[in-house]
């Protein structure tokens, strides 16, 4: 599938988060699923990242991949909003240094990048298995980058059952 002829030049990974929806929705990605980059921009600088910005610009510190990633999909709840929950662009916050982007369903456990690594493209992501609310939280490196960790994450969440699973791990 072609990326968005209307994506902004030097895209790295937007085709990659736009063909998450072919595979997952089982539809062709249209642009209404993503975001015109100056509604991104608008909704990001309202942002509580926005406001507790560590640069002092009032620029959220948001790597290429988080962006494209918005721009691909930030209108697209049937995937943002499964056992996880993608923040909204203008729900992203900062906490212990971290700009939180996902939550479990059951607001035990938040997921983030380090906002040292923003100027990074794909940055590594990172675990806190206390959810945004708790007071303390150790955080544990994911292994993997953004890009990686979300199109593994989806890919689990809309993966289909084995068959062994299905009949009790017999295969029949």
């Amino acid at each position: 599938m072609p990326a968005d002829p209307t994506a902004p030049s030097g895209s790295v990974f937007l085709p990659i988060f736009q063909k998450l929806v072919p595979a997952h929705l089982e539809t062709p990605w249209v642009a209404e699923d993503g975001m015109e980059p100056g509604e991104l921009d608008a909704l990001l600088a309202a942002s509580p990242a926005a406001e507790a910005s560590l640069n002092g610009t009032g620029r959220v510190p948001l790597p290429l991949a988080l962006y494209e990633f918005h721009l691909a999909l930030g209108n697209c709840p049937d995937l943002l909003e499964t056992d996880h929950f993608f923040w909204d662009a203008d729900e992203l916050e900062i906490l212990d240094g971290f700009l939180l982007f996902l939550e479990d369903a059951a607001e035990s456990t938040v997921w983030g990048l380090r906002v040292e690594d923003a100027d990074l493209a794909d940055p590594l992501v990172w675990r806190r298995s206390t959810g945004a609310d708790a007071e303390h939280g150790v955080w544990r490196c994911e292994g993997g980058t953004f890009s990686e960790f979300t199109t593994d994450l989806l890919d689990w969440t809309f993966e289909e059952p084995d068959a062994s699973e299905e009949t009790g791990g017999t295969g029949e």
